[in-house]
């Protein structure tokens, strides 16, 4: 095994990886002796998160490199780490300004509906492109995606490149998502050895299929602890994080299996759009806040200024922040340690038996299960199936992702049309037009040089007789 890897980390400047990957170096000890490749193309960004790693890293042995030059950088790298978003709040902004004008409303708006769709269509390119190059410069490496939406750029990767990939997202991270679904029914976090949960399903669109403590099944226990939860809940203030109590409670009495991510899921259903003449207790889901998300980032760039400076002890850097899902991922697989996590994947290949871990769905279904590692890489558990109607809603998102891809590649908005024509959001097809087509003007600069869309020919409404051919719409 790889005991002193290289680590490309494409996208440096991206604050949800890099100053975990730069603490990683110094503190895991699969990272010691590492090198760190830093690769942006802000140079003001690179500049300042590589003067960050070599004063974080660099006392304990790690090498640093810096590049705004992907493949100088992917010479002889281990892992390569997807971690970018160009101006990712300013196009957020647009893509749920632009649903929300037409009726869908995004309360996270980087995995599905209109901003899914063309963080996809803005990014996967990229994406391709690279992996392209890893399979000129470094085919061994493992590409390790953390670029939303997840599980269409995962599915574009299996699809149409040859590198050995897998997806991303911090949501499950193993063993504190465990530590808490015992602590929300009253157990001890010590148990969570005991505690065999299940968990799957299409990222951001994850479910609790099995849930059994010391062999007693407490899934009823879960839910009717987010009812308790739910009594009284206050508005928690942000998009993501608001009556999820309410919802995870309401979804589970409905489907039966436990929402384990309702932040996003909540915005995969058309329940909480607000249009109904029977309104829910809550109010509708609020659009993503991206000047929250602007602030923020302000505030952790100034940060990075001070440790730099010297303004902020470097010892503080290190008491504050800690490894993530990507670091402990790579952690693992150097080391061997057996720490298990929830890897987006195709659905095949399960350690009990070698076949689907979700026995309901495709192989080739891209979803998120608990694996763990094996000289031949991430295999996931057996995680059961899913009840009728939530597989439907299941196979509703895996589509929309495929769609989304092929229309990537074969550069198609006939097929970005269908894909967000299928998505449960929207309420009608002239809707799904317009939408594509406003955000392909609002966002041309940023996008590949895409052929116009032919307009649609108007269906004929007359009493005389009209033929099959006249009343095809595409």
């Amino acid at each position: 095994m790889v005991k002193t890897p290289k680590i490309v980390i494409i996208g440096a400047g991206s604050l949800f990886f890099g100053r975990q990957a730069i603490w990683a170096a110094a503190n895991l000890p699969g990272f010691r002796g590492c090198t760190l490749s830093l690769v942006d193309i802000d140079p003001e960004r690179l500049e300042k998160i590589t003067k960050l790693a070599h004063l974080v890293a660099g006392p304990t042995g790690a090498r640093i490199e810096s590049t705004d030059d992907y493949r100088t950088a992917l010479r002889g790298a281990d892992y390569v780490v997807l971690s970018f978003s160009r101006d990712n709040t300013y196009y957020r902004r647009i893509e749920c300004e632009v649903g929300a004008k037409y009726g869908i409303r995004s309360c996270s708006g980087d995995t599905i509906g209109p901003a899914g769709i063309f963080h996809a269509v803005r990014e996967f390119p990229a994406i391709l492109e690279i992996a392209h190059a890893v399979e000129e410069i470094c085919p061994q490496a493992w590409v390790i995606n953390y670029v939303n939406p997840s599980a269409a750029m995962g599915i574009g990767l299996m699809r149409h490149s040859r590198v050995k990939s897998i997806a991303l997202c911090d949501t499950h991270h193993m063993p504190a998502k465990k530590e808490s679904y015992l602590e929300l029914i009253g157990e001890d976090k010590s148990k969570v050895d005991r505690f065999d949960m299940r968990i799957a399903g299409v990222n951001h669109f994850t479910w609790m299929l099995h849930a059994r403590l010391d062999g007693r099944d407490v899934l009823p226990e879960i839910r009717d602890a987010f009812a308790r939860a739910a009594v009284g809940e206050i508005d928690e203030g942000y998009a993501k994080g608001r009556f999820n109590n309410y919802i995870t409670a309401q979804l589970a009495d409905v489907f039966g299996a436990v929402p384990t991510c309702t932040g996003h899921t909540k915005e995969y259903f058309p329940f909480y759009q607000g249009r109904s003449p029977i309104q829910e207790k809550i109010p509708p889901l609020a659009v993503f806040d991206c000047d929250e998300r602007d602030r923020w980032t302000g505030r952790v760039w100034q940060e990075i200024d001070e440790y730099n400076s010297g303004k902020r002890p470097v010892e503080e850097f290190h008491s504050s922040l800690k490894s993530d899902h990507a670091a402990d991922v790579i952690h693992t697989m150097v080391t061997g340690d057996g720490r298990t996590y929830f890897l987006n994947l195709p659905n095949m290949n399960a350690i009990e038996d070698g076949g689907r871990a979700v026995e309901n769905l495709p192989d080739d279904a891209f979803l998120e299960l608990e694996c763990r590692f094996t000289p031949e890489g991430p295999r996931p558990f057996k995680a059961g199936r899913f009840d009728y109607g939530l597989r439907a809603y299941q196979y509703l998102a895996l589509d929309i992702h495929e769609l989304t891809i092929e229309g990537i590649m074969q550069r198609d908005r006939d097929l970005l049309v269908r894909a967000l024509s299928i998505d449960p959001l929207v309420n009608s097809i002239a809707t799904a037009r317009v939408v594509i087509d406003e955000l392909f003007e609002r966002e041309k600069d940023a996008l590949l040089d895409w052929p116009e869309r032919e307009a649609a020919p108007e269906p004929v409404l007359t009493n005389a007789p009209v033929t099959r051919a006249q009343l095809q719409l595409y």
